[in-house]
């Protein structure tokens, strides 16, 4: 599957972060996020547009702040995706207008079960739909019309993490006659040529046929799956309004619910969780993708979520996750083992201490990070294409092997590299001797050249030789074929690799390839013999 977003016609891989919350109101407070973004190297910066900044009041638009954004990362040299923060954030109603606020007749909230309003709008209200759909469409034509030939903005997020927050469904007058209504047939025919997902498998558990009412479909998780379609049609219709006025491509973010208290209304109930997403995939056409965001940290649930929404209809792209070192090898398993289109953290605007160092709970992340922007070439030509390799330390793991064209490849985890004792240069920093885990990305050019970038130390084999299998048991008692050279250095934005420095001497000994985030990017090539 190809790269999804583009710059000047050509593939473009968003390394970036997004800005808290309420970071975007003015300049000032944008700089802390900016130099986040800048002292990783990234090149994206996400950051929200508020309902009620640009339609304070019915009718009235203000687009400064909208201009401070798009002019701020421009000076930056970033690029943009605007997060608008519309009808919902992160379930609730917190950035709407207060004209919509103060209205509960004309935008209806959503009520529980004890008769309550809540803060949330309910997806059943059109008046709230018409009124998003306006304000939205109103922004996409401003952006269009200060930034449609530099296309600083590339994407766009349509409202955030929507769905009921605090309530397992709207229990409102209007939202209790839909579920007694039957399924649509347009979304019973999309499940079926889906013939996958969690939503179709629980159909066809019911033995339905051709039609029927929700409860009848899909028993307890009608109510469920009922407001998840009335909220994937609201948010549709507002994504539509904006690509009628400006065309770019544009996405839904998620609140997993596969994780705690798996019960809707924990997360938002409606949104594109797992057990949702082929309705939303349905419902939503106008959405390009549905991104997760993920701040999972063990590594068997984060490939869980990854393997829901890397799916055909759905590249994985990840707007949201943690700054954090478990994140900094998550990283890794995304790009490397599922094709990941993009990849942002969030609060980027609290990476840095007062005096611009990168601070101690965050310093993991930086050098993961740095690592895929040295290799930020090398990651657009191979992916999709199986030649990537992720490296990534689990616990109490002692290694990990890899199986090359022509290699056995074998990274030992026994030995921190951060302070690898053959290199002047990472002994002199006392920083660097913390133990850290191993983690990198490994690139397979051809059958001798691998481009490597991280922390980790790999040895290498020629398959069946004799001495491979000894290689197994002892990794520094074989010798392979000879390699030719070994080189730190740098990549254009071609994916031209020019050599800094070369490492033919004892650091290259034993057949064993190291790198640190300090290297830049390492290039291996070894003198393969047919």
């Amino acid at each position: 599957m190809p790269l999804f977003f583009e710059q000047d016609g050509k593939p473009f891989f968003p390394l970036g972060g997004q800005a808290n919350n309420s970071s975007a109101y003015n300049a000032g407070e944008l700089t802390s996020a900016i130099a986040g973004v800048t002292a990783l190297g990234g090149n994206t910066l996400e950051a929200p547009v508020y309902w009620s900044q640009v339609e304070p009041e019915e009718g009235q638009f203000c687009f400064a702040a909208v201009d401070m954004l798009v002019e701020e990362s421009r000076k930056a040299g970033l690029r943009l995706v605007i997060l608008w923060f519309g009808t919902w954030k992160n379930g609730e109603m917190r950035y709407t207008p207060e004209w919509v606020k103060r209205d509960r007749r004309r935008f209806r909230r959503v009520m529980r079960s004890d008769g309550t309003q809540m803060q949330v709008l309910s997806a059943y209200c059109a008046q709230s739909q018409a009124a998003d759909c306006a304000a939205f469409r109103a922004l996409m034509t401003h952006l269009k019309a200060i930034d449609g030939e530099q296309r600083t903005v590339f994407a766009v997020q349509v409202e955030n993490e929507a769905g009921i927050l605090g309530s397992d469904r709207d229990y409102g007058p209007e939202a209790t006659a839909a579920l007694r209504e039957q399924v649509p047939g347009e979304l019973v025919n999309c499940l079926d040529q889906l013939g996958c997902g969690p939503t179709w498998q629980a159909w066809k558990a019911c033995q339905a046929l051709v039609c029927g009412r929700w409860e009848e479909l899909f028993g307890q998780r009608a109510a469920e799956f009922r407001e998840a379609w009335a909220v994937a049609k609201f948010v549709d219709a507002v994504a539509a309004a904006g690509k009628s006025a400006y065309n770019l491509p544009m996405y839904a973010n998620v609140w997993l619910g596969e994780q705690g208290w798996q019960i809707p209304g924990q997360y938002p109930c409606g949104g594109p969780v797992g057990r949702t997403l082929d309705i939303w995939k349905c419902a939503a056409p106008n959405l390009d993708l549905i991104a997760p965001d993920i701040y999972i940290a063990n590594h068997s649930d984060y490939r869980k979520i990854c393997d829901l929404y890397n799916r055909p209809d759905n590249p994985l792209f990840v707007p949201e996750s943690g700054p954090n070192d478990q994140n900094a090898l998550n990283m890794m398993r995304a790009i490397a083992d599922y094709d990941a289109v993009g990849y942002c953290c969030f609060a980027i605007d609290t990476v840095l201490t007062p005096d611009g160092q990168i601070t101690k709970a965050c310093k993991l992340y930086s050098e993961s990070f740095r690592s895929v922007k040295n290799a930020l070439p090398l990651v657009v030509k191979y992916h999709s294409t199986g030649r990537i390799h992720s490296v990534v330390q689990e616990s109490f793991q002692p290694n990990q092997q890899f199986e090359f064209d022509k290699y056995i490849g074998l990274v030992d985890f026994g030995k921190n590299m951060l302070h690898y004792h053959l290199d002047h240069r990472y002994t002199q920093d006392p920083s660097l001797a913390e133990d850290r885990p191993c983690f990198g990305l490994i690139f397979e050019a051809g059958p001798g050249e691998f481009y490597l970038v991280g922390n980790f130390r790999l040895y290498m084999v020629r398959k069946k030789s004799p001495e491979w299998n000894m290689a197994l048991m002892s990794p520094l008692a074989f010798s392979p074929d000879d390699h030719l050279t070994v080189e730190e250095g740098w990549l254009d934005e071609e994916g031209n690799f020019t050599a800094t420095r070369e490492r033919n001497g004892d650091e290259a000994s034993w057949a064993s390839f190291w790198v640190t985030p300090h290297c830049g990017v390492v290039r291996v090539r070894l003198n393969v013999v047919d």
